[in-house]
Formats: structure tokens, sequence, C-alpha cells
């Protein structure tokens, strides 16, 4: 599979979730979006692997090859969207026929160069560029025909306890844990902060300005600071409301 097999084939659903990890995912009922195509997003995918039915995982990070549930997406109903030049040597485990790799823009490189042209959104790849895979997953969602795409789970900053990631809120048969090291309190908060976020996104809105406002919505139903205010803020119940498929 290629990236262009998905060009609007999901334009009838009109609605696509965008699944994070972060810890708001603990507070919101995967049952309201089942009937709606579901993009997981790296550790997401524990919110929705027990949905029974078929969802997509996405991933531009190669850091996930090191956690348990990325392991265990070969025994998952999904098809895996991976960042070629990272991951595709990390995932013979899975069905290479459900499996599509993917190639990027750049936006940034290491210490402060970015590249605004990496995260304008087009029809087709090289996908919008490295920094949050959740941004990635919007372009899927475009280019996949959805008019709307809605984000849970995408809070953009730590937990009140100063925590990124969302393993601890979860009972402990669900828990995802590191196939190689422990991730702990020192190593936890390793990676992108809250500035790095919101930057991102910023850049993000201020490059697709008009497609945003004519042809493609994204709704913010995530547990965002207040400063995180580049998309409409909406509940899923309001979403589904609005722009449901009874609509």
């Amino acid at each position: 599979m290629k990236i262009k097999d998905l060009k609007d084939i999901h334009k009838k659903d009109k609605i696509i979730f965008i699944v994070g990890g972060a810890p708001s995912c603990v507070s919101w009922d995967i049952n309201l979006i089942k009937d709606y195509p579901i993009i997981a997003v790296n550790s997401g995918l524990i919110k929705v692997k027990n949905i029974n039915k078929k969802f997509y995982f996405l991933s531009d990070d190669q850091a996930v090859r090191h956690w348990s549930y990325f392991r265990d997406l070969k025994d998952l109903n999904t098809i895996n969207l991976l960042y070629k030049d990272k991951l595709e040597k990390h995932s013979k485990h899975l069905d290479q026929e459900k499996t599509i790799y993917f190639t990027h823009k750049s936006f940034f490189s290491p210490p402060n160069t970015y590249h605004f042209p990496g995260i304008k959104l087009t029809k087709s790849e090289p996908l919008i560029g490295s920094r949050l895979s959740t941004g990635t997953a919007i372009h899927v969602s475009f280019i996949c025909g959805a008019s709307v795409c809605v984000l849970l789970g995408c809070d953009c900053r730590c937990s009140k306890e100063g925590h990124r990631y969302f393993f601890q809120y979860w009972d402990k048969k669900d828990q995802p844990y590191r196939l190689d090291y422990d991730f702990n309190k020192k190593t936890q908060n390793m990676g992108a902060s809250y500035k790095d976020f919101i930057d991102y996104w910023r850049h993000f809105s201020e490059n697709n300005k008009e497609i945003l406002q004519n042809e493609f919505k994204v709704i913010n139903c995530s547990d965002t600071p207040s400063d995180f205010d580049f998309f409409p803020k909406m509940s899923i119940e309001e979403v589904l409301e609005k722009y449901g498929k009874e609509k």
C-alpha cells in the first residue's frame, strides 16, 4: 500500500478522529467514536486497541520501536503508517501488506532551523514534516478526504504532576513499557517541550490558513492550555451533533 491509495477514501465519512497519548485520554469513552475512522498516534494506540474494528496506527518517531505497544501491533487489525527512513527496518514483525511507509518533508533541523514549507498541507506525499506525529496524522486525514479532523488526547502540555506521557494513568494491565530500559521520572520528559508544541501548531495554522478556513477543519477536543487557541475547541458530543453521520 501507498499513501496515494488513501486519497479521498474517507470523503463520505466526513470526520476522522486522531487519538494521541496525553492524560486526557482517560476522560472519554472510545465508544463515542467507534463508527468513524480513527488514527491512533504513537501511544494513543492503547486507548483504541480493543475497539474491535480496523483503524490506523501512525508514527514518525523512531523511539516508538522501543515500546511494547509497537511490538503488539502485529496482533491488531491496523493499517500501519510509518515514516520510512526511521521505522522501515524496525517493522518486519508487521503485516507488510497492511503497512504504508511514507516520506517526509523537513520542518525542523536541530538546533533551531525551521523550514516552514515542511508543514504545508497537500494532497500527496511527502507528508508534513517532523516535530509531531500528530501533524503528520492531520495531513493523512486531509489526503483521506475528511472535511473535519478531531484531536483527542493531544493535550500539548505536561500533566499537573509534570509528566508528558500517559502510562501512569492506566491500570497496570494496560500500561506500556519500554523493551530496552525503564522509562522513569528522569527520562519521561525527554523530547519536544511545551514551547515546541505551541510553536509547531502556530506555524501550522499560519501556513495552512486558507485551507483551514475553507475546506478542512481541525477541531480540538483535548485538554489543552488556554494559549493553545489555534483550532476551535469542542467536546466530542458537540462535534458529533454538528458534523456526525446523520448530518
